[in-house]
């Protein structure tokens, strides 16, 4: 049986994240997508069910799903029209997720938030914090696994988890600080 904390806003506008446990095994992942949908406690949308489903076959013992921008929205589309679909802590729960990410051999990245990404320059920001973050990753511990992510869209961005298989494969991204 799953495991779920859903972190909101006081005015449920905003999902800060989704905590995941889907089995007693001590891998983790952070997964960092477009923007939360519906998923919350008591409900899980197609997009969380596919990631449970791709990190259940890489043996992930908990999913941490954060996104670029915590406004919660069907229709990435309101994400431009919203005076603030960033959210006041959102950017404190990517830093802090990122930070814990590069002090934890355990726990891997997985990037999946497609071509919108950019507004923002929500990407370049979070690309930033990845490569810092993955400099002190290094001093800690021999090879670690840079950011995973399934496929890049034809704008060169990692592809959202719905337009992917059950079965996609997860892998390293060793052009992402070039």
């Amino acid at each position: 049986m799953i495991k779920i904390n859903c972190s909101r806003s006081k005015c449920k506008s905003y999902r800060w994240s989704l905590d995941l446990d889907i089995s007693n095994l001590d891998k983790q992942l952070i997964f960092i997508g477009l923007n939360p949908s519906l998923s919350n406690s008591t409900f899980l949308d197609n997009t969380t069910k596919k990631i449970i489903k791709i990190s259940e076959k890489y043996n992930y013992g908990s999913v941490k799903i954060i996104n670029l921008f915590g406004l919660i929205s069907k229709d990435p589309k309101r994400l431009f029209l919203h005076k603030d679909p960033i959210g006041n802590i959102n950017n404190k729960i990517i830093k802090d997720s990122i930070q814990m990410w590069s002090r934890d051999l355990n726990c891997n990245i997985w990037l999946g938030w497609g071509n919108n990404g950019s507004f923002l320059g929500r990407n370049k920001s979070v690309y930033r914090l990845l490569k810092q973050y993955f400099d002190v990753k290094k001093n800690f511990f021999e090879n670690p696994l840079r950011p995973l992510f399934i496929r890049k869209t034809k704008f060169n961005n990692p592809i959202h988890p719905l337009y992917c298989s059950n079965t996609s494969n997860l892998q390293e991204d060793s052009l992402i600080f070039r």
